[in-house]
This record gives structure tokens, C-alpha cells and sequence, in this order.
């Protein structure tokens, strides 16, 4: 309808006389110029940050049309350098992978840049059925609330005793992959990546909820189905949510219009994601009557974090977490524990495939562990183990970068300027993959992050940031690094893999940096 609309109107000024072609040219162009002013006042102020030509109204949101995000962001900066500008229609989005910059931003002016980009009020309705209590998560909540959350949070992953208790649950998990992957025939692949996504929705459903999936061995599980229905939608693809898409790019006052219609007309994806977020919220309900009551009755163990979360208060307003807040945080830890740390762990396995030495010397200090489930000391005290961990993660890290937005206009040095509630994006992986930071960048080198090694003096460990950086980087990195060292512990120690030369290794932008084909491996026995 808009279409002919716009047809017809084009029409009637082509066969119009001249005098009124004219006069509606002059009302077209006022009506741009009119609905462009924003961009050209910003435009203006950020006329020092390089960067591509937007189009009225639209921006430069048609360069991501027909390639990933991550790789139009690597081509604008070989063209316009570590900082530049583009815009999501009127609105300015700063990119950076300089360092400086990205200090200022991230620490020592975080107090301009406590919040992530914000989730407008009005696309809210948009999402489906559970998923609106999401905007409760510590991911998107701001200021002081942000602060509290973020308070009680620390407390709780930074906790030794806490930590400790969770290892016995991990080691279980992995446990089980490895049983699986003994029964693996000879000469048959095995997708690597898959696997470990089933062993770590089962660490989180016994750290998070409480509850054993069972995913490594079982296919049958209406809550491992959930997970794995919400992590086969491209969250951030149009396909997902049409309505959800226009919303942002669209006038408010259509809004309405678009909720309308998305309770009319869902896709195939969001009823399937509106009946996987429900599953998970439901399970969090319950699991939070559970725990609730067990707390009251002074039965509770406290060994999941749903229970610690219930019995913990907002460090900043003193006041108990409210039942949408809790149910929040456990989805937000499941969904973001999940297929990061499985595509950590594949990735790592892959490049280990492809690096015989690096795999040698890991086995080697495996192989000096005293016992089967390493203490938190014995865990830290693995530097090689960790360097595979973060050398994976700085060639491959599954979050490529983080959002960060002014609360007031700023000055972040070298010309470049902040303005009031713009949206500055740090690019980790251009940090991660620049030869200024970590030379021969594309190679695979643990010893880059093992202290007295020949190569770790010149590297610029600043630049490594996969779980990002200062008071709002991932409050769960501990918990993930031990979850991943106490995996490859565990599978190293029984196997050794190949890659399946039959299977690409490709990867492919999503909600997450995630392997196309999967990563598929041959398990070769010890």
C-alpha cells in the first residue's frame, strides 16, 4: 500500500505541468530537509570523525544489507582508521578499536558512560510474551539500578566459597561429554561444537536454576529444547521480528500500528521464540517459588544462583530483588552462558586441530595435574591452559564488541566528540586482530598471554577485551574462564581431535560470533 502510495504520487509529479512540478519538488525537498535536520546538526558537530556519506532518513543501515556487520565495520576501518562514524538513520553510532579511546571511554570516563544503548520504551510491546521481563536484565537495566544489580552480582561471582561449590558441578558436566565422546566410533566425526553447547546448558541448569538438563546425554528435555530453539533464531536479523525492526527505524507514531499487527500476523520464529522464552520463564518461576520457600523455611542450600540471587538485596537501595528481577538475571546468565562458552570452546579445539605443538604442550601441563578436579589455586596456576583460552578468545571472541552511551557530550581526544546520549561502539575484535596491539595477529599463540614467555612482553595486553572492559565488563568472566579450563582439562586428558576436512570451518555473525558448519572433529583416543 505504501508502495503505491509513493507510486502514484511520483506519477503525478512526472505529469504534472512544470510550474507545479516545481512546487512539489520545493515541498519534497523542505519535507527532507525538515526530517533531516538531526542528522545535519550532528553531522555537523562530528564533522572531525570520518566516516561514510549517510542518505536522508536512512542513514547507512543499507551497507549492512548484504554483509555482516562485523565485516563492513573491518572495511570502514582499512578506509577511515581506528575511529569513524556512521548513521543508524538520523542518529551518529562512533566506532573505535583505539586504545586511548576506548580507555576513556570504558574507565576513566566511565562516569559519562555507565549505560549500554538503551531499550526504548515504545519497542518493548514488540517483543513476545516473556520475553518483555528481559528488561529487568543487568544487561540493559541503567544507572542505579544498574548499580545495584551489578553490586549484588559481584558479590555473589566473586565469592571463593561460591565458585568453589560450582567446580564439582562443572567437572560432572564435562564428565559426561567425555563419556560421550568415548562412545564415538572410529573414523566417525562428531560436531564439537554442538556437543560442548550441550555440556554447557547443563552446567548453567545446575549453577543457574538448580535443575540437571541432562542435555549431554538426553535429547528429550522441554527446557534444553527451549535453549536451543532461542539460540537457532537470529536475534538481530529481520527474519526474527519484521515488526521489531521497522520499529526502530520507523516514526513512534507507528508504533502502535506495528504491535497490532505482530499480535495479527507473527512469523514462524517468534511464536517459536515466544514458546521457548516461555519455557525458560516458567522453569525460573518455579524455580524461584522453590527457592523462595525453601529461604523461608531455612532449607535452602544456596547452591544455585537463582537462590542467592532471591536471597540477596539491591546493595544500592537496600530493598530485596523483586521476582521479575531475579527471573531476569537467571534467563540473562543462561542465555548468555550458553553458546559463548560452547563457541569459545569449539574454537579452541579447532585451532588446537591446526596447531600440533600448541596441543602438545597443553597435554604436557594437563598431563602434571595430581588430581581429577583442580582446586580454584591449581586452576589459575595453569598458564598455558589459560593463554589457549584467551588466544582463542582474541582470535575468535563470540562478542565483538560492546555499546557504551553519553549522558552528556564528551571529548574523547583527537577530534573525536561524544555527543549527549550517542552511542559510541568499541570494536574488540578490531582490537583484538590489529598488528599495533598483537603482532602476526592471525597467528595462533598462546605464549602471547604466558608471562616470561619470548612474545608476551610485546604484546598490548590492554587491547584484550573479549568480555569487555571496566565496571560493565561481564560480571560471569571467572565463572566462564573456569568453566572452559576445567572442560578442555577434562577432554584432553582422554582425547585428542582432527578436524574434519569434509566440514569448512567458516563463521557467521548473529546474536554471536558462531561456526556455520559447526566444528566438526574426529575423536582420537589417548
Amino acid at each position: 500500500m505504501l508502495g503505491a502510495t509513493v507510486g502514484a504520487a511520483v506519477a503525478a509529479i512526472a505529469y504534472a505541468p512544470l510550474e507545479t512540478k516545481s512546487k512539489w519538488l520545493l515541498v519534497c525537498g523542505a519535507a527532507v530537509a525538515y526530517a533531516s535536520r538531526d542528522l545535519v546538526r550532528a553531522m555537523w558537530k562530528l564533522r572531525k570523525v570520518p566516516g561514510p556519506l549517510p542518505l536522508p532518513l536512512l542513514g547507512n543501515v543499507l551497507s549492512f544489507a548484504n554483509q555482516e556487520i562485523h565485516l563492513t565495520y573491518a572495511k570502514w576501518h582499512l578506509r577511515y582508521g581506528k575511529t569513524f562514524k556512521w548513521w543508524a538513520g538520523p542518529y551518529p553510532v562512533i566506532v573505535t578499536s583505539d586504545l586511548e579511546v576506548v580507555h576513556r571511554v570504558g574507565l576513566r570516563k566511565f562516569s559519562q558512560f555507565k549505560n549500554h544503548t538503551p531499550l526504548p520504551d515504545h519497542v518493548v510491546p514488540l517483543f513476545p510474551g516473556e520475553m518483555k521481563v528481559m528488561r529487568f536484565g543487568m544487561d540493559v537495566s541503567r544507572d542505579l539500578r544498574w548499580k545495584g544489580l551489578r553490586s549484588t552480582a559481584n558479590s555473589i561471582f566473586r565469592s571463593r566459597e561460591v565458585m568453589s561449590a560450582f567446580a564439582p558441578l562443572m567437572k560432572a558436566s564435562a564428565d559426561a561429554l567425555s563419556e560421550r565422546l568415548g562412545r564415538v566410533k572410529e573414523g566417525e566425526s562428531v560436531d564439537i561444537w554442538r556437543a560442548l553447547g550441550d555440556m554447557t546448558l547443563d552446567i548453567l541448569g545446575t549453577t543457574v536454576f538448580g535443575v540437571r538438563f541432562n542435555s549431554v546425554q538426553s535429547e528429550g528435555s522441554e527446557a534444553v529444547e527451549a535453549a536451543r530453539t532461542i539460540f537457532r533464531i537470529r536475534i538481530a536479523s529481520f527474519e526474527w521480528n519484521p515488526y521489531l525492526a521497522l520499529s526502530l527505524i520507523t516514526p513512534r507514531f507507528l508504533t502502535p500500528l506495528l504491535v497490532w499487527l505482530s499480535r495479527k500476523a507473527p512469523t514462524k520464529t517468534m511464536k517459536e521464540a515466544d514458546w521457548a522464552v516461555g519455557v525458560l520463564a516458567r522453569l525460573s518461576e518455579a524455580m524461584y517459588e522453590d527457592a523462595k520457600r525453601g529461604l523461608e523455611e531455612g532449607t535452602s542450600d544456596h547452591q544455585n544462583f537463582l537462590k542467592l540471587f532471591i536471597d540477596a538485596h539491591n546493595r544500592e537501595t537496600g530493598d530485596l530483588l523483586t521476582q521479575d528481577e531475579v527471573k531476569a538475571q537467571a534467563i540473562l546468565f543462561l542465555l548468555a552462558g550458553y553458546e559463548t562458552t560452547a563457541n569459545t570452546l569449539a574454537y579452541a579445539i579447532y585451532l588446537l586441530t591446526q596447531n600440533k605443538e600448541a596441543e602438545k604442550k597443553l597435554i604436557e601441563e594437563i598431563d602434571g595435574l595430581r588430581c581429577a578436579t583442580p582446586s580454584l589455586e591449581e586452576l589459575k596456576s595453569m598458564v598455558y591452559l589459560e593463554g589457549v583460552v584467551k588466544e582463542s578468545l582474541r582470535l575468535y571472541g563470540p562478542l565483538p564488541f560492546t555499546d557504551r552511551q553519553a549522558s552528556e557530550e564528551v571529548e574523547l581526544g583527537g577530534g573525536v566528540v561524544a555527543l549527549k546520549d550517542q552511542i559510541v561502539l568499541i570494536d574488540t575484535r578490531a582490537m583484538s586482530l590489529d598488528e599495533a596491539y598483537f603482532p602476526e595477529p592471525q597467528r595462533f599463540l598462546p605464549e602471547r598471554f604466558v608471562e616470561g614467555s619470548e612474545i608476551y612482553e610485546k604484546q598490548v595486553h590492554r587491547a584484550h577485551t573479549p568480555w569487555g572492559i571496566g565496571p560493565r565488563m561481564c560480571v560471569a568472566a571467572d565463572f566462564a574462564l573456569a568453566e572452559a579450563k576445567l572442560a578442555l582439562i577434562t577432554l584432553y586428558r582422554r582425547f585428542t581431535f582432527e578436524h574434519d576436512p569434509k566440514y569448512e570451518f567458516k563463521t557467521s555473525m548473529a546474536a554471536t560470533l558462531g561456526p556455520v558448519n559447526g566444528v566438526r572433529v574426529f575423536v582420537n583416543k589417548r
